[in-house]
């Protein structure tokens, strides 16, 4: 376990994939938000020695949990002080934000297996293309399917398998441009019926 301070305000406590299998944790239990989640995180904070960092008395703390595809999972514990009263604004408030929308694999053969967990895990996927740039294969998904809140479970999931993951940028245009679609519309929904 790796801890290091971002800034006054925010840690970074790295895991490898063997360390959360040595505390018997899994990636979709962390989806999930259980009670095996929830403990880890309050392992994690104690083990971090969390007031050397910085002190928590009358702060609320946020928790971002990510894998960064480098068989590596990634805790972000952020010190959030004088928070607004949300109950005010019932409707601003989000539960979580997804910003990447173009996951790229090393192969077809790659994107086949992920879609045999999957179909198994009955994983969301709404309007997506499969392309295929510089023998690297690219998923895109667009901004309706990533704003739903089922996707974070596929986000999870997908990021297990994908080398790298984008932001809607001028690299989709470069891919939509110079790449060939190979599946234009519904890429995901056809391939796990294969």
């Amino acid at each position: 376990m790796k801890v290091e301070k971002v800034d006054d305000n925010k840690i970074k406590i790295t895991l490898s994939f063997e360390e959360l299998e040595m505390r018997n944790i899994k990636l979709s239990d962390i989806e999930k938000n259980n009670s095996a989640a929830r403990k880890l995180f309050m392992n994690l904070i104690e083990e971090s020695n969390l007031d050397d960092m910085f002190e928590c008395e009358d702060s609320q703390l946020f928790i971002e949990a990510c894998s960064d595809n480098t068989d590596t999972f990634v805790l972000f514990i952020t010190k959030i002080e004088n928070l607004p009263d949300m109950s005010k604004y019932p409707h601003s408030r989000k539960l979580y934000r997804i910003e990447s929308q173009l996951f790229e694999f090393p192969s077809l053969d790659t994107i086949l297996d992920f879609c045999r967990i999957a179909k198994d895990e009955n994983l969301f996927f709404g309007n997506n293309a499969l392309y295929k740039y510089n023998d690297k294969f690219y998923l895109f998904f667009n901004d309706t399917s990533i704003k739903n809140k089922k996707f974070i479970k596929t986000y999870v999931m997908i990021s297990e398998y994908c080398t790298r993951y984008f932001s809607y940028d001028l690299f989709y245009t470069t891919i939509k441009e110079k790449g060939t679609a190979v599946i234009p519309n519904r890429a995901m929904q056809k391939l796990m019926k294969l």
